[in-house]
This record gives structure tokens, sequence and C-alpha cells, in this order.
């Protein structure tokens, strides 16, 4: 029983990252500000020591989500009301770091713009409109986010980038990067591979 879970899981997986679209810049995300990771004491070694697990899927993926992936300007407390009592779809462990301010503006990989103080993350192949629980493994806070861009692009234990809305309500404004359980409660509409011309 196992055995066959874990291969659904692969296969999920495996067809999650087929249907990702690859950011045409990946220089476009950001890790942490700078000056966070002197006053915190966090260096690279604790991104080498973080052991993310692939993306584990407990259940069978539903079917499109029911908002479309550019609605993006849900409130976390909107998004926690919603989705409080969802049971997780898929979970994944690493750590997370944040956008910096100067990317405020700027066109996500999914079209969207991105606002710090929207409840919005980059994953590297969630689809779009994918809404995730994410929680601090070290203190228990917790924030709901939709996935609108691709990335984190850095350490292979970074998982995820959130806006700084949702870094602040986690707590990690200081620390710029933590170790997190992602949950998605949620997936968007996933996109059909484009077919190559002939």
């Amino acid at each position: 029983m196992r055995r066959s879970l874990r291969l659904f899981a692969a296969s999920v997986c495996s067809l999650l990252s087929a249907c990702a679209e690859r950011p045409s810049a990946p220089a476009h995300h950001v890790t942490r500000p700078t000056q966070s990771s002197a006053a915190s004491g966090v260096t690279s070694s604790a991104d080498a020591g973080d052991e993310s697990t692939e993306l584990v899927s407990l259940e069978n993926p539903p079917g499109p989500a029911h908002e479309a992936h550019g609605a993006v300007a849900v409130s976390g407390e909107q998004l926690a009301e919603r989705y409080g009592r969802a049971r997780p779809l898929a979970l994944q462990r690493g750590s997370a770091s944040y956008y910096g301010d100067s990317f405020a503006g700027r066109r996500t990989a999914s079209g969207a713009t991105y606002e710090p103080r929207g409840f919005t993350a980059a994953h590297r192949s969630l689809p779009f409109g994918s809404v995730l629980r994410v929680s601090r493994v070290d203190g228990g806070q917790s924030v709901y986010v939709r996935v609108t861009d691709r990335g984190p692009f850095g350490p292979r234990g970074r998982i995820l980038d959130l806006s700084r809305a949702a870094a602040e309500r986690l707590g990690m404004l200081r620390a710029g990067v933590v170790k997190i359980k992602l949950e998605v409660v949620e997936y968007g509409p996933a996109r059909k591979p484009r077919r190559r011309r002939r």
C-alpha cells in the first residue's frame, strides 16, 4: 500500500513539473534582505542543511480551482476563513524566503503584478492559483497564500518565496529564511503543455 502511494506521489510530481512554466528571468526572485542574515546570524550553511522532501500528494488532485489564477487581491484573513478547515491535499517541507521590496510592481510568471501587501508566493512547480497553508516549524505561526510566481531558484532546500506580508505574518522578516511545512489546500487550474509546431 505504501509503495503504491509513493508511486502515485512520484507520478503526480512529475506531472506537475511537466505542466509548470519556467520563467524567462530566474533572477526575478530574491531570497532575503542582505542585512537580515547578518543581524540574525543566519548564514548560507543553514540552507545547506535543509532537507526538503518532494511534494507528497495526500489525495487525488481535485479539478481546477474556482477562481482564476489572476485573482490575487485576497487578504490573508479571507484565505484563512475560506480554507482554515480544509484538509491538506499535498505536503512538502523545506525552507522559505521572501521577496525584497524592490520587486514591487513587477510582473510575476503568472502575469499578475507582485504586490508586497498581498498574500502570494512563488513555487517551482505547483499550478498558478494553488492555495497553500504555510507554517513555521519552529514557531507554529501559519499563513495562507496563493501561488502566482515561479521560484525560488537558490539553494536546493528552499521551496518557497513569500510576499512581504506573508513573511511578516510568519514573523520571519528578521531571520530572512525559516524552515516551513507547506500544505496544498487547493490546486490551481493546471495548464496544458503547448504543442510544438512542426
